[in-house]
C-alpha cells in the first residue's frame, strides 16, 4: 500500500522526536522519505481518503487547505492560462462571488515559503485570521494569490493543522501544468524583485 502524505507528515514530526530541527534538517527528511514527485493518482488517493475530521467540502479560511484543482481556463476548458497548479496548497483569505481568493505556496520556491510562512506563522499562532487585510501589502505574495472557482474544486479540501504548516509547505507535491515549476518559482521571482 502506497504511503499517503499523512503518513510522511507523520514520519518526519516522529524523526524530529519533540526537538527544534533546523529548516536544512527537514527538507533532508522530505527529500529522503518523499518521492521525487507524488504521482498524481496518490494526490488525489490522499485528498479523496484521508482523515475525514480535517476534510471539508468548503474551503477552510485562514488555515492551509489541500485538494485537487481543475481551472476553468486550463486545458480542459479555454486553455488560456500560461501555467497552473492542480493540486494547491493555499491559505483562503477572501471569500468572492462563487470562489474564493487564496495564496497558494506552491508558486515560491522553498526559501521564499519560508519566508512567507515566517510573515504569516505569529498571526496563525495567535489564533487571529489570516485574511486578506492583514497580508494584502506582502510583496511575498504578489505571484502566488489566485482566484479558484468553486465550480473547478474537485475534491474535498484537506485542512493542514497550524503545526504542520512547515512540513507542509516542504513536501515536493506541486503539480503544474505547461510549465515546469523551476520556471514558474523564477518567474515568481521576478515578480516579486522586479
Amino acid at each position: 500500500m502506497a504511503k499517503t502524505l499523512d503518513d510522511y507528515l507523520a514520519e518526519i514530526t516522529t524523526l524530529a522526536g519533540g526537538e527544534e530541527r533546523s529548516v536544512r534538517w527537514y527538507q533532508d527528511q522530505v527529500r529522503s522519505l518523499v518521492p521525487r514527485r507524488f504521482a498524481d493518482s496518490n494526490l488525489t488517493q490522499f485528498i479523496r481518503k484521508g482523515d475525514q475530521d480535517r476534510k471539508s467540502m468548503r474551503p477552510i479560511y485562514g488555515t492551509m487547505n489541500f485538494y485537487y484543482y481543475e481551472p476553468k481556463h486550463g486545458e480542459k476548458g479555454t486553455n488560456t492560462l500560461p501555467y497552473y497548479d492542480v493540486f494547491p496548497l493555499v491559505i483562503p483569505i477572501k471569500r468572492l462571488q462563487g470562489g474564493f481568493l487564496g495564496i497558494n505556496f506552491h508558486y515560491l520556491s522553498i526559501p521564499l515559503r519560508l519566508k512567507l510562512l515566517e510573515r504569516i506563522e505569529p498571526m496563525a499562532k495567535e489564533g487571529r485570521m489570516i485574511g486578506w487585510s492583514r497580508i494584502a501589502k506582502l510583496k511575498l505574495i504578489k505571484p502566488c494569490v489566485k482566484r479558484y472557482i468553486k465550480g473547478q474544486v474537485g475534491s474535498r479540501f484537506l485542512k493542514i493543522d497550524k503545526e504542520d504548516f512547515l512540513l507542509a509547505s516542504l513536501l515536493p507535491v506541486q503539480s503544474f501544468k505547461k510549465e515546469t515549476w523551476q520556471t514558474v518559482h523564477r518567474r515568481s521571482r521576478s515578480l516579486i524583485y522586479g
